[in-house]
């Protein structure tokens, strides 16, 4: 057994670092993983594309594990829709390490970045990393240059590109660094503090007990991308490990701006089916920390709905598929995957 599982779930071609045109997307992190002081990890590597990728593993000084999402866990993906959930759940059913740790890919870190994890983790903690971005090799700055290639300024559907514009000036101020919104926050209070249950996203880890324990990450949530890591974060602590997400400072890790998922694999312009904050409020609602093993009533299915077509939820209206009451939402209530990952990691 490792101490360490590292996950990371991938859908992206091999050159689409935003900047970096001849650097393959996996070698920053690869790079990364191979200097690390702190060895006893494996890389859990679920792949969209694994019957395709071409990258060479076998040189690796460590354990990867390259797969493609569990044929019993892409339903959604197979609808060319987001399926990031059936993706960490099949990480999860692979992974031996006693502390799961979730990052991206386009990742760099330096060579003590595991090692802080599995340091807060002996000291009864569950870390988390912050992010800052990369683009074109340099830290972004909110700039005319990010306003032509950044991703947040590209691609976010959402908005129209003037108010895009805006709220990101409001997050970033002009010129500003593109990093964590948690940073600002942490650095005034002594560089090191307790994240609230909202705050746990992105680079992040908990033991592979917790996660057993709530039955993984939420496959509702999938079909739509978004909240799925904060609805994680959510049910650990109503499982019983709040206050032990550990924010620091000086844990931070380079996110190299990328293209989005190719749409051969995930559709572009498509609506969404429902608002995943909804789920989030319903599950919190309910108390409910073990996902995946019970279907919603029809008493959440309306709160869901009227959640879905008002704010914060519905940035313009028409914005959901056919107000909640289409073929997609028909085929979500139809298909909610019930099953046990601890049964399941028998088999695998």
């Amino acid at each position: 057994m490792k101490d360490i599982s590292i996950i990371m779930p991938t859908a992206r071609d091999d050159y689409s670092i935003i900047g970096l045109p001849d650097l393959h997307y996996l070698k920053p992190t690869m790079k990364s993983l191979t200097k690390q002081k702190f060895k006893d990890f494996e890389l859990i590597l679920v792949d969209t594309l694994h019957s395709t990728r071409n990258y060479d593993f076998s040189k690796l000084p460590f354990e990867v594990k390259h797969v493609p999402v569990d044929p019993n866990h892409r339903f959604w993906l197979d609808r060319k829709r987001w399926a990031v959930c059936g993706a960490l759940n099949t990480a999860l059913l692979h992974a031996e390490g006693e502390l799961i740790v979730r990052i991206d890919d386009c990742s760099e870190f330096d060579e003590d970045f595991i090692g802080r994890f599995w340091e807060g983790y002996q000291s009864g903690y569950f870390p988390l990393a912050m992010h800052i971005r990369y683009l074109g090799g340099k830290p972004a700055r909110l700039n005319e240059d990010y306003h032509e290639k950044g991703y947040e300024a590209k691609y976010s559907a959402t908005f129209e590109m003037e108010e895009k514009l805006s709220i990101l000036k409001r997050i970033y101020g002009d010129n500003g660094l593109i990093r964590d919104t948690r940073y600002k926050v942490v650095k005034s209070r002594g560089g090191r503090m307790i994240a609230p249950l909202n705050w746990y996203y992105g680079y992040s880890s908990a033991s592979l007990e917790a996660l057993l324990k709530i039955n993984g990450y939420d496959e509702l949530f999938d079909g739509d991308k978004s909240l799925e890591d904060t609805d994680a974060g959510s049910r650990l602590t109503m499982a019983g490990y709040g206050g032990k997400f550990l924010l620091d400072v000086d844990h931070q890790v380079i996110e190299h701006e990328h293209e989005p998922i190719p749409k051969s694999i995930i559709k572009g312009d498509v609506k969404p089916i429902k608002c995943n904050y909804a789920l989030y409020l319903v599950n919190r609602r309910k108390s409910r920390f073990r996902a995946n093993s019970d279907r919603l009533t029809d008493e959440d299915l309306e709160f869901i709905v009227e959640e879905s077509l008002k704010s914060p939820c519905s940035p313009h209206p028409n914005f959901y598929d056919e107000d909640c009451k289409g073929e997609l939402w028909n085929m979500w209530i139809e298909n909610q995957h019930i099953f046990d990952l601890r049964k399941e990691r028998l088999d695998v």
